[in-house]
Order: C-alpha cells, then structure tokens, then sequence
C-alpha cells in the first residue's frame, strides 16, 4: 500500500473516530500503525501539522514527540516560532497532560490519575496494556495527593530494588520529601514522610516487626497474583505468592481502615455478571473495601503485531521478511527469524516455557562470537567469579543474553540493563516467564516458542492472560509504535483471541479449598462449619499453651496449626537437646560462623513435620555420616548448608557438578555393559555432555540457594526460632527480644548479609564482593575488599554508591 493511500485511510479512519463510529481503542492501534509506517520517510510542513493533529487526537502526543528518534533531521514544528494556527489547539490539549515540566502523560493516565481526589477515600482497581505506564503513573498520584507514608509492593527483588533506583536517581520532588526503605526491619521515623517499597513476604514480615503506622496510601503492582491460576511463574506448582498478595491485601486494608489503595495489573479479566463463567469473588472483594474497577485491557498504547511462524514458506511479517521454506525444525526457524531481525537492526525476546529450554535455545543459535568491548569487562568478571563453561558466559560472547529465575540476580539485572542499550551487540534475549515480572526491555520483537509455561510433569497451557502478557512485551512506549509477535507454536494465537479466564479470589468464595494460613482472614460465611470448628480448637490450643497473639501472628505464610506443633516439639526436648540448641547458637554468633551438627540436626527434626515443599523436605530427609564408624545420620541439607556459609555458592556448585559427571560417567558405562562384546562407545565424556552438565549444575545450585534456602528454609527456620525464644523467655523469665535465637542464620539466608548498607547492595543486585565490602568489620577489612575489586565490581560499585549511602 502507497503512502497517499495509507494517509487517506488514516484520515478516513480520524473522520469515523471524530463521529464516534470508530471506537476510541481501535483508532488508537490505527495511529500506530501509521506513525510506524510513516517514522522514516520525507515529511513537509503540512505533514508535520497533520501528525501533531493526529497524536493529539489519539490522546498520546508522545507519538509526535518519538519521531526524532527514527530520523534525528528532523525539525519538529512544536519547537518553531511559526506554529500555524491549526495546531494551536492540540498544543494547548497537551498542556493539560503536563503535570510538571518534565513530565508529560499520555490522556489515559490523565483520565486515572484524575479520578484521584483529595478529601476523599481513593480505591481503584486498573487492568491495562503493559505498555499503558502504570508505574510511572503511582509516582504521579504520590505527587498529587502528597500523601505523607506510603507503601509500594512490588512481586520481586528486582522491581524492588529498580523503583529503588528510580526514586534515589531521578531528581523530583519524591527524593527531597521521602525517607525510602526497602528493610522489613528498618527504623521508620514517624515524624518524616516515608515510602516503603516492599515484596508481599517482606510487607507481611514488617508488619511482624513494625509499630503501629498510619498508612495513606498503597500500591499493589501484578496484582493479578492474589489468584493462583494466573501466576506464570514455571515454578507455580509451589507457589504461594497468592497467598502472600491477598494477606497482604487484607492486613493492609484492616489495619489502614482509611487507606487510599491503588491496584494495577496488565490484561486481568474481570466477566460482567451476565456472562455465565462469571464468579462473584472478585467483585465480592472490590466491594468489601471500596475498590472501583478502571478497565482499559484494550487500549494498547504501543500496537502490538502477531504472526505465525508455523508453516515452511517465504513471507512477511510487515517489515521483516523471512524464509522460512525448507526449515521444519524450532532451531532452524529461530535462527532464520534472529538472522533477519538482526540484519533488519532490531532486536529480539524469545519465549521459552523452561530455563533449560532458554539456555538450549541460546546454545543452539550459531551467531559468531561478536566485538564485545562494551560488556568485556563483565564477561571477564563472570569467567573469574563463574565456571567459563557456563551457557550464560558462553552466550554473552555471541551477544545473547540468558534470563531466568535462577540466573544470580546482578547478572540478571546486567544483561537486561545492556540489552536495552543501543550502543552495543546484545541484541537477543533468550528468557522464561521472567521476562513477564515487569521487566522493562526494548524489545521490538517477542518470539514465543511454546504455548505453555512450566516443563514435564508440571507443564501447564497460557491462559490467555499469560498470552497477551507475553504479547504485550513486544514494543517499548517512547521506543516504538508497534511491536511484533511471532510464534512457532500455532496454539498461542488461538489462546490470545479466545474468551479468557476471570480472576478469582478464593477468600471470597465458599466453594474452593482454603489453605490454613487464610482461615482467619476469610469471613465466617465463605467457611464451612468443619474450618470453623478448626479455628475454635485452634484458639483453645493456643489459649492453653499461653502463647499471645503477637507471637502467634508472626509468620504468617505458615498456618497456626503448624506453629503450635513446631512449639509443643520445642517443649518436649531434653535438657540435653535444649544444651545442643544453645551450642548450636553459640556457633552461629561466633567469628567463624558455622553450624554446630548436632543442634542444627535438633532443629531439622523439629521443623521436618511441618515442610510442605518437596525438595526441602527430601533435602532434610536424605541423611550421610560425617565417618563411616559414626552411628549417628545428618541431613544432606546439614552439609549443604555449611557448605554455603563458609564457602559460598561454588562449594555447592563443585559437589553438584562433580556428582552430575560421575553419574553421567557411570550411565555411559552402563550402556557399554548392555552392548554386545564388538560394539564399544567412547565412555570418556564429550564437550556437549560436560556442557550440560555445568548447566544442570549452575541451575541446580542456584535454585538450591536462591529459592530453597531463601524463600523455603528461610521461613520454617523463622518459626522455629520464634517459638523457640518464646519457650526461653518463658521458662527463664527473659524478655522475648533477650532471649538468644538463630536470628543470624535467618539474616544470612534472607540477604546473605548483614549490615543495613550491605542489605541493601544485595537486595539492589551486585557482586558478592561488593555487599562484603559494606560488610566489613573494619576499614582496613573493607579497603582490602575493594582493593580486590575486578574492572567489573568498579564499575558497578561507583554506580551504586550514592543508591547505597543515601
């Protein structure tokens, strides 16, 4: 199609928009689209005008603003002295959309953040695009109601420590009148303003350990998570993230009755009541606290393009042509689809349903190792810090970037921040689901290579949610007018045009199976009269063991049931076991800290019971002697555990992958064996085996501490100790905060740190040396360390040090 047809379309398209027979969303993709046809060609001053008309009419006047980018000769009319009458009135339309002089939103955040008003109560719920901004937006609304203490909950580390970042380096008025906090345990000064910016699970541990604090305002982000069927994460089979949401939710509207509340998430489908898959649930909730629905799913502000790359032929995908004839495999139309993208000057995410078909997939795309003077340093880092073997190395010199949950968080931070530089040749992405957390990326184009998240038995198919979410990742906001999707799987495309699912939330449904930590927060008539005979018998037990409620309350993923079990265990132990326990404190609180076997095995028996998680459990459950003449067993996780505490993350990762060769060694050998007597095979183990196993090595140690360790033993450690110094406060008439418990080990597990700086540095993302420095016991200590630092941790800690001592 010409350029003067494409213009008549777009003008005729205006006219139906103007006369209300083109609805509002579906003008706005064909502004995109013709904003991205018409980026890079030849414009006069008539055409300039027409634009500027244009992009105001959409109510995005960004569009206009982003044409510099595409052609820098451009000469943009706005800032011309002969601005021709017939802009004027777009011009003056986009100054209602400044709400300062270096901020400018778009008429859709406009119309939110206008429903926000002082002297009253402000809950809103908002379903948008991805592209839509939502985040920026929450600063907007912070700095329009000027609320005094406020607290952000993001559902990662990493959101959490990039609003961190957001808010200490850009110069606005948030910096100058907020204390920021990111730790659950920091001190909060009443009299100053304050934001705290919180993960679900560390809200609900600051709520364990805060003073009573009047909140004026909170913002959930992905809120989406508070129902379990929507959570993508590959690992959801264990996750209980929606618990933490809607506990989150609940205590933080109970305890703030006054509360402004502010919920968002990208493409949530909320069903009208006469549709007949309609469940109340949700709207129950948003009605119990006031909470109005803001729904715009379907204005996309970036236009996001989708294609099929199923069938074997040559074709187009707009702009980008491919050949795909003759390539039947996923490996081949990958490597066709990034060769094009490349030499078209883009860049691209695939989408892979596992972490180990993420690091496949970058394997497997032959691109030759490329000028990397940009990251060299990084790279020379990993390699020193790392196994050079690694997939995550080895793709980084081919200028491929490897994203998944258990890539240490620093190097997942450093390849999305490289990524979306322009400068250099980090160009493909090769990710799971969480490139789906809120991670912004500059990415044009989003190759998905399977409908489904998660692998094997735990496979699951996309909802459509997780469909448009992934979509939506396809195209930047003031980067591009359109992104592009492509997928090698024909079922996603079916799955993102099909009816979706509505988000439910499961306290306010009687009909589904409760988990016990959610009894209490769920009203009595969305309970059966067995859960409430439970709940009695509960509150009897806990009344006869005298246990106050704000022990009880603490931990609050875990149930009462198991808390009371875990603190009669704690009260049956001998003396000699309860000596051991101390023995075992001792240790962990002197100058080498360690494990003292024998009580940290006490400890393991007694929490054992209560462990829901597989791996933890089987972790504790698998037992070794120290000596072979020992009568007495250990849980593997005794071992792995010390190992970490001393030595880190590579004394894990040795043992791993030295047993992972040996059994690969040992199968080989096996299938010799099973040969005939004149058939032999090369039993010594080949570069591709080894490769593999490094990888299933560095995957399987990083999940062990990054997940197991953090996220599972971390919380059933918590609880012991909780009811442990309870026990101790009691029988030997000390005050709770005296009583002498693990608190040390629950510390290291949690940030692997200690000191409120060196907490932060780990929560923002940086090399293990750098949270050592702000560790050090003494100067001399701490200028050792960084005296020490590679080019890399130089660079990263000049970076991060003003985030950090602020």
């Amino acid at each position: 199609m010409d350029r003067q047809q494409r213009t008549l379309d777009t003008v005729i398209a205006l006219n139906q928009f103007q006369n209300r027979q083109l609805e509002r969303h579906l003008f706005l993709e064909k502004v995109c689209d013709y904003f991205d046809f018409i980026k890079d060609k030849e414009l006069d001053d008539a055409d300039f005008r027409f634009l500027i008309h244009l992009s105001s009419k959409a109510g995005v006047p960004h569009y206009y603003d982003i044409l510099a980018k595409f052609n820098e000769d451009k000469i943009l009319l706005k800032n011309e002295e002969n601005i021709k009458i017939d802009v004027i009135s777009s011009l003056i339309f986009e100054s209602t959309l400044y709400t300062n002089e270096d901020s400018k939103l778009h008429l859709y955040q406009k119309e939110v953040l206008d429903k926000f008003q002082h002297g009253r109560l402000n809950r809103f719920f908002l379903s948008a695009s991805t592209s839509f901004g939502k985040t920026h937006l929450v600063y907007e609304i912070i700095n329009k109601m000027n609320y005094r203490n406020i607290i952000l909950i993001f559902p990662s580390i990493a959101l959490l420590s990039e609003n961190l970042s957001k808010l200490k380096e850009e110069k606005n008025k948030l910096i100058n009148s907020y204390k920021i906090h990111t730790l659950s345990d920091s001190d909060i000064d009443l009299e100053e303003n304050n934001i705290l910016i919180f993960t679900p699970e560390r809200y609900l541990s600051f709520l364990d350990k805060s003073e009573k604090m009047d909140i004026d305002f909170i913002f959930v982000d992905e809120v989406y998570k508070i129902d379990n069927s929507y959570i993508i994460d590959e690992e959801s089979k264990e996750n209980e993230r929606d618990i933490a949401y809607r506990m989150s939710l609940f205590f933080g509207l109970s305890k703030n009755t006054e509360v402004d509340l502010f919920i968002a998430g990208p493409y949530i489908d909320v069903f009208k009541d006469t549709n007949e898959d309609y469940n109340p649930s949700f709207d129950l909730f948003l009605n119990d606290f006031s909470i109005k629905k803001i729904l715009l799913n379907e204005y996309e502000i970036v236009k996001v393009n989708k294609y099929s790359a199923v069938e074997n032929e040559k074709t187009s995908f707009d702009s980008l042509t491919v050949n795909l004839k003759g390539k039947s495999t996923k490996k081949a139309k990958i490597q066709e689809l990034l060769d094009s993208i490349l030499s078209n000057s883009e860049n691209a995410i695939i989408y892979c349903n596992t972490k180990s078909i993420a690091e496949s997939v970058a394997r497997e795309y032959n691109r030759t190792e490329i000028v990397t003077e940009k990251f060299s340093d990084f790279i020379n880092h990993l390699k020193e810090t790392f196994d050079e073997r690694w997939i995550v190395i080895k793709a980084l010199k081919k200028g491929i970037g490897v994203h998944h949950g258990v890539v240490p968080k620093y190097i997942q931070k450093e390849i999305i921040d490289l990524f979306n530089q322009t400068d250099n040749n980090l160009n493909v992405l090769s990710a799971t689901t969480t490139i789906t957390e809120g991670v912004n990326t500059t990415a044009k184009n989003m190759i998905v290579y399977k409908s489904s998240k998660g692998g094997g038995k735990y496979i699951k198919p996309l909802l459509k949610f997780d469909a448009k979410n992934i979509a939506g990742r396809a195209g930047r906001f003031m980067e591009h007018y359109t992104g592009r999707v492509i997928t090698l799987d024909k079922e996603f495309l079916e799955v993102i045009e099909k009816e979706g699912k509505p988000i439910e939330h499961k306290n306010y449904d009687s009909n589904t199976l409760k988990n016990e930590v959610e009894y209490e927060m769920t009203k009595p008539e969305y309970l059966d009269d067995r859960i409430k005979q439970q709940i009695e018998i509960l509150k009897n037990e806990q009344k006869r063991l005298e246990i106050p409620d704000h022990i009880i309350n603490q931990f609050k993923v875990i149930s009462k049931r198991q808390k009371l079990l875990i603190y009669l265990e704690i009260i049956r132990l001998s003396k000699q076991q309860l000596s051991m326990i101390k023995k075992l404190i001792s240790s962990l609180n002197s100058t080498n800290m360690r494990l003292d076997k024998d009580g940290f095995q006490i400890v393991l028996n007694i929490i054992l019971p209560q462990i829901e998680n597989d791996k933890l459990r089987a972790l504790i459950e698998n037992k070794f002697k120290y000596n072979q003449a020992d009568t007495d067993e250990y849980s593997i996780l005794l071992a792995s555990l010390n190992n970490y505490i001393s030595y880190g993350f590579s004394a894990n990762y040795d043992y791993i992958l030295n047993r992972k060769l040996r059994e690969k060694e040992q199968s080989k050998k096996n299938k010799q064996k099973d040969l005939k007597k004149n058939k032999t095979i090369n039993l010594e183990l080949n570069e591709d085996e080894i490769s593999d196993c490094v990888d299933y090595s560095m995957r399987e140690t990083a999940e062990l501490i990054y997940n197991t360790f953090k996220y599972q033993l971390v919380k059933y450690l918590g609880v012991f100790n909780l009811m442990y110094k309870f026990y101790i406060s009691k029988t030997e008439g000390k005050k709770f905060e005296d009583a002498s418990g693990i608190d040390i080990l629950l510390t290291k597990l949690e940030y692997n740190a200690f000191s409120e700086k060196a907490k932060i540095a780990s929560d923002y993302g940086v090399p293990n040396k750098i949270v050592a420095f702000y560790d050090a016991k003494t100067t001399e200590q701490a200028k050792s360390i960084s005296n020490s630092f590679d080019n890399y941790e130089k660079k990263v800690f000049e970076k991060v040090k003003n985030i950090i001592e602020q």
